[in-house]
């Protein structure tokens, strides 16, 4: 009974939400059904600047935005807004724009506004500005851009394939504070915004490229996880991203939508807060790593829909031959000798204790790692740490890591990409991403190396060098790489799996088929 009434709540607050936002299905009187496009998830994005986090990501998601270059599904960087991308010299390359690219309004991508661009997201972005560090951009006439690199032999193309470098027109009177002053070049535009609850966009009638099939696209946020399962499951939705691990198994036989899975070029990680006493302790950091079975907490927290890695850039395909270079495996015994020798000590109560104080930790997850969080709680416990779980969204975690108040969080950032830029936001010494303000010289030793490299073979030597000295002090507890898992209509053609599905949802051959 108590399952039932469960399941009568969640659809009560499916059909609630979609009276309150008009969707499920619903199309205005001029658009035919099969001409709209329907995708839900967790999260819509938070505005229309591409310089704000998380809406890069969604932009390039439903095909509003694009970027120069772009990973294939098959791991290899193309062309996408640029034409091409010629070496000159070691330090030196040519972008070759497409001189028919337009923004939405009719305005011309040229070299001058791609610069524009790319300088506005490196001073506003501090996720764009490790892919751009190092390179010097200049207009070498209307459809070329010069690029000048610090290091030699750089891959531009790689590092101007991140999500975050979206090419927008920085020209007045576009300041991306709402819809109406947002100027993109792909192939559906923003047509309205609603925060926090929908985005609908139509087909760019001058796009440059292979112009989409489908007329419109409704983006809706789904925030409770039981909804969006509800959603796909109805058939009501096209696309729904970001199914929670649980409801895996309820689409082996529905009628209307399948499971698309793909793993994340993300690693699961617990990042730790090193400035706090106990974790500041390279021995009590590596004792948490050993007292993770990971593979219980993989089949606990993730219904057993990954594998575990246990160094930062394991989830990286280039990577794959470390990516259990340390830990590889469970082992409780040397986890709890390393807390004894860290002078944590095991009392009557099943925690440990130094100086009268409890060895206890603040852990916290967000999105669907609520489960995963509990089962690290679980096993930690049983060395004897007093953990606690704090589950919200982002901007929660975000708050923690301003005000200190955490000892671990549960992310998964990507792997892919710039490893010079990843490895430096997550590990220097002044990071934008290291919120555990973690220290070491050799990293920053490393990295000058990694910056320095003449060649792509070595920088993966010095970047497998680096990553294995990092896992072996533990800033952070690597689990396995985050598995995405979407739930796809039978009556959509065209989807196309990806390692980063999170922006790649929206594409030119998707239809609709009854």
């Amino acid at each position: 009974m108590k399952r039932y009434l469960h399941l009568l709540t969640v659809c009560a607050a499916f059909l609630a939400l979609t009276a309150l936002t008009g969707q499920a299905g619903a199309v205005s009187s001029d658009v035919p059904s099969e001409s709209e496009l329907i995708v839900a998830g967790s999260e819509i994005a938070c505005g229309v600047d591409p310089t704000v986090y998380p809406a890069a990501d969604y932009l390039l998601n439903m095909g509003a935005g694009e970027i120069l270059f772009k990973a294939g599904a098959d791991g290899i960087i193309r062309p996408s807004l640029a034409k091409e991308a010629v070496q000159l010299d070691e330090h030196s390359w040519e972008i070759r724009l497409r001189p028919e690219a337009v923004f939405w309004s009719g305005a011309p991508v040229t070299a001058e506004a791609v610069v524009a661009s790319l300088m506005r997201s490196k001073a506003l972005d501090m996720k764009a500005n490790p892919h751009l560090k190092g390179m010097t951009f200049s207009a070498a006439d209307e459809n070329t851009v010069r690029v000048v690199t610090d290091a030699a032999n750089v891959d531009i193309t790689e590092n101007l394939s991140s999500s975050q470098l979206v090419i927008h027109n920085t020209a007045a009177p576009y300041s991306y504070d709402g819809a109406e002053s947002a100027d993109y070049t792909g192939m559906y535009r923003i047509v309205s915004f609603e925060p926090s609850r929908r985005m609908v966009f139509e087909k760019n009638e001058n796009y440059w490229g292979t112009k989409p099939e489908i007329q419109r696209v409704v983006h809706e946020q789904i925030g409770d996880s039981d909804a969006r399962v509800m959603a796909a499951l109805s058939g009501q939705y096209h696309v729904v991203m970001d199914i929670d691990r649980t409801a895996y198994k309820q689409f082996t036989e529905n009628a209307a939508s399948h499971i698309v899975m793909v793993p994340g070029a993300q690693t699961m990680t617990v990042y730790l807060n090193t400035e706090k006493s106990a974790l500041s302790d390279e021995r009590v950091r590596r004792a948490l790593s050993w007292g993770l079975d990971r593979r219980e907490l993989i089949l606990l927290g993730m219904e057993g829909l990954s594998e575990p890695v246990t160094t930062w850039l394991g989830a990286n395909p280039a990577y794959a031959d470390i990516k259990n270079a340390f830990f590889d495996s469970y082992d409780p015994e040397k986890a709890a000798a390393l807390l004894d020798e860290a002078g944590w000590r095991l009392e009557a109560d099943g925690y440990r204790y130094r100086n009268g104080a409890q060895l206890a930790m603040t852990v916290r997850s967000f999105r669907n790692d609520k489960a995963l969080g509990e089962a690290v709680q679980i096993q930690w416990r049983r060395l004897g740490v007093n953990v606690s779980v704090r589950h919200g969204d982002y901007s929660l975690m975000s708050d923690a890591y301003k005000t200190g108040d955490w000892d671990g969080a549960i992310e998964g950032w990507g792997t892919f990409g710039n490893v010079l830029g990843l490895l430096n936001t997550q590990y220097g010494a002044n990071g934008t991403a290291n919120y555990g303000r973690y220290r070491d010289a050799r990293v920053d030793d490393l990295l000058a190396r990694l910056a320095a490299a003449g060649s792509r073979e070595e920088r993966g030597k010095i970047a497998r060098e680096l990553s294995l000295h990092i896992a072996e002090k533990s800033p952070a507890v690597y689990i396995c790489p985050r598995p995405q898992i979407t739930a796809v209509s039978n009556k959509l053609r065209g989807f196309v799996p990806h390692f980063r599905q999170f922006e790649n949802v929206v594409n030119a051959n998707l239809r609709i088929v009854e």
